[in-house]
C-alpha cells in the first residue's frame, strides 16, 4: 500500500470520523513503529507500519463492514463516550457486540436517525458538506408563523457568526394547538443549524427528530433501538456514495502485543 495520512488510515479503518482520528492522535493515543505521533498530516502505510490505537494493532486485511441504523433519544450525546459524564450513544448500545461509531451528529436534545457503522471512507463522505447528503427532519416549533415569516427560510438566511443558510426545502405538516410541526431538508449539516433557523424567523424549535439521511430512513424504529442495514439499503448506500473499497481494521484486543418515506409526529 502507498503512504498515507494517519488520520485517513484510522479513518479507514473505522477507529473514528477523519476529525476524531485527528483528536486521537493530538492526544497521543497513537503510535507508529513505537514512537507516539502527534500530527495527523504524517504519512504511514497500513500494511508495513506497525500502528497501535490505545496499544491495539492496526493491521491490514479483509473486513467485514457493518452498517446500523440508530434512533438516538433526546438527551443522549452523539458521540461513542464523553468526557462530562453525560448519557451518549456508547452507554445505549453498550450490548451491542461490534465495534462501530456514530455518523451524524444530533443536538443532545434531538432525537432521531444516526447512522453506526466501522467504515470510515462511508463517515467522512455521509458528514462532509461537499457531498450535500439530505438530512431530514420533523420539526416541532412554538406558534404558528405566517406565511411572510416562513418566505425567509430561504437559502442566504443569517444564521449569526457569519454563517447563512444554504439549500433548504420545507413545508408545513401541521398545526396543533400552539405548535406548528413542520419537515425541512438540509444539505449541510451547520452546528444548530435548525435551532438558529426557526430563532431567526421568531418561531423557536421545541423537539427535533431526523427521519432520513441520505438513502436512509427512520420508519418505524423505536427510539433507543437500532437494526442492521438490509443488503438493499447497504449497496444502495455504497453505490450513491462510491464507497466500495477494502480497508485496513483494528485487530482485537490484545494482537500484536429513504427519505421520503411518511411519519407522523408524535
Amino acid at each position: 500500500m502507498a503512504l498515507e495520512k494517519l488520520q485517513l488510515i484510522l479513518r479507514d479503518a473505522g477507529v473514528a470520523s477523519r476529525r476524531g482520528a485527528e483528536e486521537l492522535i493530538r492526544q497521543g493515543r497513537v503510535t507508529v513503529n513505537g514512537e507516539r505521533v502527534y500530527e495527523p498530516f504524517v504519512k504511514a502505510d497500513a500494511s508495513k507500519d506497525h500502528i497501535k490505537v490505545d496499544g491495539r494493532l492496526l493491521f491490514c486485511a479483509d473486513s467485514k463492514k457493518y452498517y446500523y441504523i440508530f434512533n438516538k433519544p433526546r438527551y443522549v450525546v452523539s458521540t461513542m463516550s464523553d468526557p462530562q459524564g453525560r448519557p451518549c450513544i456508547g452507554d445505549v448500545i453498550k450490548n451491542m457486540p461490534k465495534h462501530v461509531f456514530s455518523v451524524g451528529r444530533l443536538d443532545f436534545d434531538a432525537e432521531g436517525l444516526m447512522l453506526l457503522t466501522n467504515d470510515g471512507l462511508i463517515a467522512q463522505r455521509m458528514s462532509h458538506p461537499s457531498f450535500r447528503i439530505p438530512r431530514v427532519y420533523l420539526v416541532k416549533i412554538k406558534g404558528a408563523p405566517h406565511d411572510q415569516k416562513l418566505a425567509l427560510i430561504r437559502p442566504g438566511l443569517g444564521l449569526g457568526d457569519g454563517e447563512r443558510l444554504g439549500n433548504v426545502q420545507w413545508q408545513v405538516v401541521r398545526k396543533q394547538g400552539t405548535s406548528t410541526w413542520m419537515r425541512i431538508v438540509l444539505f449541510e449539516g451547520k452546528k444548530n443549524e435548525i435551532k438558529r433557523i426557526f430563532f431567526r424567523i421568531g418561531h423557536p424549535a421545541r423537539k427535533i427528530r431526523r427521519i432520513g439521511f441520505g438513502p436512509l430512513a427512520l420508519g418505524d424504529l423505536p427510539v433507543g433501538a437500532w437494526r442492521e442495514l438490509t443488503e438493499r439499503e447497504k449497496q444502495r448506500l455504497l453505490a450513491e456514495l462510491n464507497c466500495v473499497r477494502e480497508k485496513p481494521r483494528l485487530s482485537p484486543r490484545g494482537a500484536g502485543k429513504g427519505i421520503d418515506r411518511k411519519i407522523t409526529p408524535r
